[in-house]
């Protein structure tokens, strides 16, 4: 009886520390940064297992680079419940969104944890 409990603890651990680690963000992105960017949205998927945000960024010398834009996980369940739906943003649209950067510099990615992209006049989304 003491193995068979002994053997069941182990699985629940073991799925529990494979699922963090598929869904960790740890090495990916610099948590002690937070930077802001201001673009054009390319294309806004809202599927699972993980909705995909693409803006176009121009930097400071004139070049545009796209950034994708991740939720750190959420599915289309979780978001919904923020009140995201397939039609939030559309192609053109001009958003700021706030976050950490990837620790590769030329990955252009940006992990939002909390809050929500904005219009260009302040209003967030949804």
């Amino acid at each position: 009886m003491k193995s068979r409990y002994a053997l069941m603890i182990g699985a629940l651990t073991l799925v529990a520390v494979s699922a963090g680690a598929h869904h960790s963000t740890a090495g990916i992105y610099q948590q002690d940064i937070e930077v802001q960017l201001k673009g054009k949205v390319k294309e806004w998927r809202f599927i699972n297992p993980h909705p995909s945000l693409k803006i176009e960024v121009v930097d400071d010398k004139g070049v545009a680079h796209e950034w994708d834009v991740s939720y750190g996980g959420s599915a289309v369940a979780h978001l919904k419940r923020r009140g995201y739906s397939a039609d939030t943003f559309k192609p053109g649209d001009v958003i700021i969104v706030k976050g950490h950067p990837t620790v590769l510099k030329d990955a252009y990615g940006l992990l939002m944890e909390t809050g929500n992209p904005t219009r260009e006049d302040g209003k967030p989304y949804p």
